[in-house]
Formats: C-alpha cells, sequence, structure tokens
C-alpha cells in the first residue's frame, strides 16, 4: 500500500513540477521573443537603435531570473 502511494505521489509531483515549469517559463520566452522583436522593428529607425540593447538586456534579464526563481537555487533564496 505505501509503495502504490509513494509511486503515485511521485507522479503527480512530476506533473505539477512541468506544470509550473510551463506557467513560469512560457509567459517569460513569450516576452524575450517579443522584445526581440521590438528590438528588431526599432532597429530600423535611427534615433531608437540605442534603446535596443537596453530591450534586449532586459529580456535576458528576466528570463534567467525566472529560471533561477524557479530553480532549486531560487527555492533556497525564497
Amino acid at each position: 500500500m505505501t509503495e502504490e502511494k509513494q509511486e503515485q505521489e511521485k507522479r503527480q509531483t512530476k506533473r505539477w513540477d512541468r506544470f509550473t515549469w510551463t506557467v513560469v517559463i512560457g509567459p517569460l520566452a513569450l516576452f524575450f521573443v517579443l522584445s526581440i522583436g521590438l528590438a528588431l522593428y526599432l532597429n530600423n529607425f535611427g534615433p531608437w537603435r540605442a534603446v535596443v540593447p537596453v530591450i534586449i538586456g532586459f529580456a535576458i534579464f528576466f528570463f534567467i531570473m525566472g529560471v533561477f526563481l524557479r530553480s532549486k537555487f531560487g527555492r533556497l533564496a525564497f
């Protein structure tokens, strides 16, 4: 009986883990793609070219922080 419960709990934890990774990384990846698209668009206009590295920097920073906070290291931080 206890082996069945442990196995069932393990499967449920894996499903929850996949779900939370999707919920965290999905929007961050979408934000990253939109930021890259905006950067490529603004690169065509002379006065806005200086903003492109800032946009890309923010996208990379938020993506890395989201992954870090979702990982085991982030769990230790909170």
